[in-house]
C-alpha cells in the first residue's frame, strides 16, 4: 500500500493552518476535493500540480474549476495504485493456481507412466511364461486391478483439482473486473468518470466510425453550483450532483455514454445521432433537470431549482473527439453567456 499524507498530528495541525490561510487567500470553497488540492500544494509532495497553481496564480485565472480539473489532472489517477495492488495480487494467486495444476498434471503423468508399466511386465510375464496357470492369471489380474484403481484415483484427484482451480480462476476474473470497473466509476454519481470515459470513447467512436455514423456530444454544466454549495452546504451540493447524473442516465439508451467530466461537469456521447435528433435530447435532459426542486429539510418548501447549461457539437469520422469536446465546451459557455439553462450547438456560435 501507498501511503500519500504521512504527517503525525503536530505537522498536520500546521499544514491545516496553511490550507486555510491558502484557501481563504484564493477565495476558494471549502470541499474535500479543494482541501486536497492545495494540501498537496502547501506540502509540496506534487511538483507539477504546485507550479500548474503558481502559473495560474500568476495569471490570475486560479479558481474552483481550476482547482478541480487540477485534482482530476494530479492527483486522482494516482489514487489508482491501490487498483494496481490490487491487479498484482490477483496476478500472483493466478500463477499459484496454474503452478498446482502443473504439478498436478506432472503427478498424473508420472502415475500414469508407472501403470504403464506395471501393465506392460504383466503382459510380458504372462507372454514368457511356459505354462499358465490359475495362480499366475489371479496374480496379474489381481497386479492390472491395482494400477487400473491407482489410475482412476489418479484422474479422479486431477479432475478435482481442475474443477476447483477453473472456480478460483473464475473468482479472480470477477474480482480483476470488479476493480477495473470501479477504478473508472465515480462513486458519487455512479457514472463513469474521465478515465473511464476516456477508455470507452475510442472503443464507439471507432465502432461508429466504421459505420460512417456520426456520433454528437453534449456538454453539461450544472449553473451556479458554487452558489449552491456555499448557500446550502455540500451535502446538496453532492444531492444535486446526484439527481442530475440520474436524469442524464435516465433520458439516454444504454449504447450512450455519460461522464462526469469533472467538478459539476458532465459530457453525454450519442452514437448515431445526428444534431438535430441530440438538440431533442438535450432539450429533454435540460428541461428534467429543471423539475429538480431544492427543498428545506425543516419544512420540505422549495427553495430553489436545479439548471444546467448545454453545448452540443457533432463529431466526424476522423476527428479528434478532444477537439469535439471543447467545441461542445465552448457552446456550454455560450449557453452560460445567453443567460443559463439553455441549450447551444457549436454551429451558432
Amino acid at each position: 500500500m501507498v501511503v500519500r499524507y504521512a504527517e503525525n498530528k503536530e505537522e498536520s495541525a500546521e499544514i491545516l493552518r496553511l490550507v486555510l490561510q491558502k484557501m481563504s487567500e484564493w477565495r476558494l470553497s471549502f470541499t474535500p476535493i479543494h482541501y486536497t488540492v492545495v494540501y498537496e500544494y502547501v506540502t509540496n509532495i506534487n511538483p507539477g500540480l504546485r507550479k500548474v497553481l503558481d502559473d495560474l496564480v500568476a495569471a490570475g485565472s486560479l479558481d474552483d474549476k481550476r482547482i478541480e480539473e487540477a485534482y482530476y489532472g494530479f492527483i486522482v489517477p494516482e489514487q489508482t495504485l491501490p487498483v494496481l495492488e490490487q491487479r498484482g495480487l490477483l496476478t500472483q494467486e493466478t500463477l499459484e493456481i496454474l503452478n498446482r495444476m502443473s504439478e498436478s498434471a506432472n503427478t498424473t503423468m508420472q502415475n500414469t507412466q508407472k501403470a504403464r508399466y506395471g501393465i506392460l511386465s504383466q503382459h510380458n510375464a504372462l507372454r514368457t511364461a511356459e505354462a499358465v496357470d490359475s495362480s499366475l492369471l489371479q496374480s496379474v489380474i489381481s497386479k492390472l486391478a491395482g494400477e487400473t484403481k491407482k489410475l482412476l484415483e489418479t484422474s479422479e484427484t486431477l479432475e478435482n483439482q481442475l474443477r476447483d482451480s477453473r472456480k478460483e480462476i473464475e473468482s479472480l476474473r470477477n474480482e480483476l473486473q470488479a476493480a477495473a470497473q470501479a477504478s473508472a466509476l465515480d462513486p458519487l454519481t455512479g457514472v463513469i468518470n474521465r478515465r473511464g470515459f476516456e477508455k470507452q470513447i475510442s472503443v464507439c467512436l471507432e465502432t461508429h466510425e466504421k459505420k460512417g455514423s456520426d456520433c454528437s456530444f453534449l456538454f453539461l454544466d450544472i449553473d451556479h453550483f458554487k452558489r449552491i454549495n456555499d448557500e446550502y452546504g455540500h451535502v446538496v451540493g453532492d444531492r444535486v450532483l446526484q439527481a442530475v447524473s440520474q436524469v442524464l442516465r435516465a433520458k439516454t439508451r444504454g449504447e450512450d455514454i455519460v461522464a462526469r467530466y469533472g467538478g459539476e461537469e458532465f459530457v453525454v456521447i450519442l452514437p448515431a445521432t445526428p444534431i438535430d435528433k441530440a438538440h431533442i435530447v438535450a432539450e429533454n435532459i435540460r428541461q428534467n433537470v429543471e423539475r429538480i426542486a431544492l427543498l428545506n429539510a425543516k419544512d420540505s418548501k422549495t427553495i430553489g431549482v436545479v439548471t444546467v447549461s448545454i453545448g452540443i457539437d457533432v463529431h466526424k469520422p476522423g476527428q479528434n473527439w478532444r477537439q469535439t469536446v471543447e467545441r461542445a465546451d465552448k457552446a456550454m459557455y455560450q449557453s452560460k453567456q445567453n443567460g443559463r439553462n439553455r441549450t447551444t450547438t457549436y454551429f451558432q456560435l
